[in-house]
């Protein structure tokens, strides 16, 4: 068991490890199929996942042509599907019955199998996934000690296919993750602990490209009078020395000459989860741009809102400061925030960062 559970588990971060299980579990059964099937029961059709003993592409294409419905095998074996059952043909079909078919003619006389064990890892009414072995004597059964190393194998086979499926799903999220960061209006920073630029997204490189934020020696930076609160913010943000009782580190407005708004940076540190991992620190930027007043009735058509609240909005974006903005509107703070609670609710937005980020998106979509 040691020899076959080492592979099948180092499987859930190395798939090629499962090569070295099949055959492995081919050697200590003897035979000469073993691998990972899937069964579409509604269609009635196979795949091959991982399979030993038998080129793949041969066996995928034999199983392309047919309609498992017609199986004898199948047909017996579907009705009992379940997660953790073992299933032995020769206690479904009787072998005089199973040779003598024109479906083993087409299928099983061509990979020489004449009994097959199914272990089912995963059955969710529609399509199951089994661990199967097969051999090709016609004089042989397979007796105890193969068909008791697959009920002992089987809990085990269950769980490291959960955590496959599991993790497989993990990584595709990241994929689309990265995607979405990529394609992201918000410029998005990865530094380093030397407060290195690692990585960015494409609208982190057109402000860096356009001279809004600096790359100075390979660590971020910005113009002017600004650039020692940058460099404070990303130094409390390392620290973890936020001054937000949130556990955040507070936003900081990069103003131009004018004293206008220019750009909203926040940082935060991130969490090491791996020796490898490389960043230390996840920098939003934000461009204050004016957003076009044709954006007002679009946020008011989009999620309902009113002219004052649309006009507290687009004030919020241009300033990124509820007390300007509130004075912008003509009104005072306090009914500002009360307004924004509603302006939050219609949008499903949390906060004034996430309303800020979701116009600007809009702004960038609009123009």
């Amino acid at each position: 068991m040691g020899e076959l559970l080492e592979p099948l588990y180092a499987a859930v971060l190395d798939i090629s490890a499962l090569q070295t299980f099949n055959r492995r579990l081919a050697e200590f059964t003897d035979s000469h199929i073993t691998g990972v099937l899937i069964h579409d029961v509604a269609a009635g059709k196979g795949q091959v996942s991982h399979v030993h003993g038998v080129d793949h592409a041969r066996m995928a294409g034999l199983l392309a042509d047919l309609d498992l419905r017609e199986d004898p095998w199948m047909k017996r074996v579907t009705p009992q599907l379940a997660i953790g059952r073992v299933l032995n043909t020769d206690a479904f079909v009787a072998r005089s019955e199973a040779l003598n078919n024109g479906f083993y003619d087409a299928y099983y006389r061509q990979l020489d199998i004449v009994q097959q064990v199914a272990s089912v890892g995963l059955y969710d009414g529609s399509s199951s996934v089994t661990l199967s072995l097969c051999h090709g004597d016609i004089h042989r059964a397979y007796g105890e000690a193969e068909l008791g190393l697959m009920q002992a194998l089987t809990p085990h086979w269950i769980n490291a296919y959960a955590m496959l499926r599991r993790i497989s799903g993990l990584q595709q999220q990241v994929t689309t993750l990265e995607q979405a960061l990529e394609h992201s209006p918000v410029a998005m920073l990865m530094l380093g602990r030397d407060l290195r630029i690692c990585r960015c997204n494409a609208a982190a490189e057109r402000l860096l490209g356009g001279g809004l934020l600096r790359r100075e020696e390979g660590r971020l930076n910005v113009a002017g009078r600004a650039r020692a609160g940058v460099q404070g913010l990303l130094q409390r943000a390392l620290r973890g020395d936020s001054r937000l009782s949130g556990g955040d580190v507070e936003k900081l407005i990069v103003h131009d000459g004018a004293q206008r708004p220019q750009l909203v940076l926040t940082a935060h540190r991130l969490v090491q989860w791996s020796p490898h991992a490389q960043g230390a620190l996840l920098v939003f930027v934000r461009e204050v741009g004016q957003a076009a007043e044709s954006l007002e009735p679009i946020l008011r058509k989009l999620f309902g809102l009113t002219e004052a609240e649309s006009r507290l909005a687009l004030a919020l974006h241009r300033h990124a400061d509820i007390g300007v903005a509130a004075q912008e509107c003509g009104i005072t703070q306090g009914t500002a925030l009360s307004r924004l609670k509603t302006i939050y609710d219609k949008t499903g937005e949390r906060g004034q960062v996430s309303l800020v980020r979701l116009i600007a998106a809009l702004a960038t979509v609009c123009n």
